[in-house]
């Protein structure tokens, strides 16, 4: 994997913040939709999702301060690329699903997450 992390600008980052909320907001009413039961079997889900949302709902500078070198962070301007919308949450939650524990504090789980893409 390349060193190089690409920059983005201001608009960029809006888009990218409005589209990981947007995520969690389709997430919310997939739960809704599916009841009490299906919320308390996901429940681990809806956790990492809004400890990795928590991240993207400060000041949009401080979103690209703390995220602008988190290479997975960044992938999600490869999905509003290719796909019109944000898969990060889904592919968090898939990737830290896969961890025996987790830290349940936002900052840290994009840290890890920054550090396991280093390592593949």
């Amino acid at each position: 994997m390349s060193g190089k992390i690409p920059t983005f600008n201001e608009h960029q980052w809006q888009q990218a913040q409005q589209a990981v909320a947007d995520e969690y907001e389709e997430y919310l009413e997939l739960l809704r939709k599916n009841g009490v039961d299906y919320t308390i079997k996901h429940a681990r889900q809806l956790l990492i999702y809004q400890d990795l949302l928590a991240e993207w709902n400060h000041k949009l500078s401080t979103v690209t301060s703390d995220l602008e070198e988190n290479k997975f962070a960044l992938s999600i301007f490869d999905d509003l690329k290719k796909q019109k919308k944000s898969l990060l949450l889904q592919r968090g939650y898939e990737h830290i699903a896969k961890w025996p524990d987790f830290n349940p504090t936002p900052l840290t789980l994009w840290l890890e997450l920054a550090e396991d893409v280093e390592i593949l």
